[in-house]
């Protein structure tokens, strides 16, 4: 089955103050650090932005939000709308350090289910998780009666909600790395520092 990666890159990063997916890590900048990794496991990768001219280095291709300022439920939207793919695995572009296994995993999970999102320590991850191209009805229906919140999508679709014990059980880890994403400066400081060895996941 072939898949595609949607990687949802059109917020305005304003508690970061600058474009998160742009800060470096080691000389990469973290959007590609995330192509990086999504190359190992999809076949396709499409980049959902705003803000086209930011991303046309990577050589991808790019869509923008149907809907603007209606956040992340309208990144997956378009991404869904665009992808050429029944599966799909979207990332938040300002995860750097995704698993690749997981990311495989919940790809596996579409063959029963409509989309597969991680829940770790009651913590649902729907900005990594995956989602049949299908979903995007109903997504679109969400965003039509102004219902924002992607864990109430979840209740309207056949989503698998997947927890610390199963993905422990297929032998994969469920490090707060995987899920780790720099909304402020500290926690990209603590991203940096998480390379050089410096330092482990943020508790802020």
């Amino acid at each position: 089955m072939k898949t595609t990666g949607i990687i949802l890159a059109g917020g305005k990063s304003s508690r970061m103050g600058t474009n998160k997916a742009l800060l470096t890590i080691e000389n990469k900048t973290v959007i590609e650090r995330i192509v990086e990794q999504l190359e190992q496991i999809v076949d396709e990768i499409i980049i959902v932005t705003n803000y086209f001219s930011d991303y046309e280095f990577l050589k991808l291709p790019m869509v923008e939000d149907l809907r603007k300022e209606m956040g992340p439920l309208a990144g997956i939207e378009a991404g869904l709308e665009a992808s050429k793919t029944q599966w799909n695995l979207v990332v938040a572009c300002d995860m750097p350090f995704i698993s690749i296994e997981l990311g495989k995993y919940l790809l596996s999970c579409l063959q029963q289910y409509q989309a597969a999102v991680p829940e770790i320590d009651g913590q649902l991850h729907p900005l990594f998780a995956a989602y049949r191209k299908e979903v995007s009805a109903a997504v679109s229906n969400s965003l039509n009666e102004n219902q924002l919140r992607i864990r109430q999508l979840l209740h309207t679709i056949h989503a698998k909600i997947v927890k610390n014990d199963l993905i422990q059980s297929h032998g994969l880890s469920t490090e707060d790395i995987y899920f780790f994403n720099m909304n402020h400066p500290n926690e990209y400081q603590t991203a940096v520092n998480i390379v050089k060895g410096k330092g482990g996941v943020s508790e802020s």
